[in-house]
């Protein structure tokens, strides 16, 4: 027998069909969690957290520290790497000053004898060069020589600074500061890693290049036509060019992984293929947009010293003097400029390395989830152990 009107249940009073319970709340007739009343979710097996909802859901994303736990825009990595130098001056700036200072004395001590060569060559008459030409050509080779082996130095320098400001910008992500004391017990045991990554790094970039000018040389020697050795020598350096750059940016995250992951050279280089792979022409137009930055403030920054080198008489004699002049001057100008830009950069490919890892691995959820835990006051996982973690989101 069906109910009549008047026996079915009335709706509480303001109710309305056109404006039905909020989300989460108890339908009209449901008692509470009862099926309908949209109860919170039970906490996870073996206790812990759900990840807060990042922006994947609409809601505002945890930032403990210097950069918001999501993959991260161009914005999030230059102002981050500039919260980094501000949050933690004397770490980055000092580690900075420290290093460059280094590979400029070392560079330096390199190159002042080949400069020595070259102020000889500016001194002598066009019929002295005539008739010497094996002069000129031995100065010019050891000129060259030195100028590779010193960017050598400069590449090894910037790798190992790269590894040591790494542990400085990990920490940073949660808010934390650091005292260059501490980031140098954090780097000191990745060091040598370091070293071997930079010096296989340079043998790549630099091998690209040697091996196809070798070629030609030889090609020349054996009597190769002169329209045919340009022609040659142009595809090889475009090609060499191709390959410097692949390999750079494939490379580029492998000094953050040896020092974040306490992992070895080589795993490091194979780990960092895998992070680029997928997002290859990205990563590329950071690293060059990055690189483009920091060398117009270096070369603002050091341009007075270039602009004093070049004041005098300019029909005054050459001699040594004035060469190894204009190269000290050069190497403070650019210890200065790289103890400001370098920092910049080496945290730009460090927040990068996080940025891949998160749109790779989910790493934005570990993130997210430790920093809950600090928030709730949990001592938190120790960095090591945090960036070591991979794939942890089955």
């Amino acid at each position: 027998m069906t109910d009549g009107p008047g026996d079915r249940e009335q709706p509480p009073p303001g109710w309305s069909p056109t404006q039905p319970p909020a989300y989460g709340a108890p339908g009209p007739w449901a008692a509470p969690n009862a099926p309908g009343s949209y109860p919170p979710p039970p906490p996870p097996p073996g206790g812990g957290y759900y990840p807060p909802p990042g922006n994947h859901y609409g809601a505002p994303v945890l930032k403990p520290g210097i950069i918001p736990l999501r993959p991260l825009q161009l914005g999030d990595l230059y102002n981050g790497a500039v919260a980094v130098i501000r949050a933690n001056p004397k770490a980055t700036l000092g580690l900075s000053a420290l290093v460059v200072t280094v590979s400029q004395i070392i560079t330096l001590a390199i190159q002042l004898p080949a400069f020595g060569a070259i102020a000889d060559i500016a001194a002598l008459s066009p019929e002295s060069i005539r008739d010497n030409p094996e002069v000129v050509f031995s100065s010019v080779a050891t000129f060259l020589g030195s100028t590779l082996l010193g960017s050598v130095v400069s590449a090894i320098a910037i790798v190992v600074l790269t590894g040591m400001l790494t542990g400085i910008v990990g920490r940073a992500v949660f808010g934390e500061k650091i005292t260059i004391g501490a980031a140098w017990d954090l780097a000191k045991g990745r060091v040598l890693p370091l070293i071997g990554l930079a010096l296989l790094q340079a043998a790549i970039v630099f091998g690209v290049f040697l091996v196809p000018v070798g070629l030609l040389f030889a090609l020349l020697a054996a009597g190769l036509p002169t329209g045919a050795s340009v022609l040659l020598g142009f595809i090889l350096f475009i090609g060499g060019t191709c390959f410097a750059v692949f390999f750079y940016t494939k490379l580029s995250m492998a000094s953050s992984a040896i020092v974040l992951e306490g992992i070895g050279v080589g795993t490091a280089m194979s780990r960092s293929f895998r992070l680029v792979k997928g997002d290859f022409w990205r990563v590329f137009g950071i690293l060059l947009l990055t690189a483009v930055v920091a060398g117009l403030v270096a070369t603002a920054v050091s341009a007075p010293f270039t602009l004093f080198t070049s004041l005098g008489d300019p029909n005054a004699p050459v001699d040594g003097t004035q060469f190894y002049i204009a190269a000290i001057l050069g190497g403070v100008g650019a210890i200065i400029a790289g103890t400001i830009t370098n920092p910049f950069t080496a945290a730009v490919t460090t927040l990068l390395y996080a940025d891949r890892r998160m749109r790779a691995e989910a790493f934005d959820l570990v993130l997210q989830t430790e920093a809950v835990e600090r928030q709730q006051g949990a001592p938190g996982t120790d960095h090591e152990n945090l960036w070591r973690q991979r794939n942890p989101w089955p």
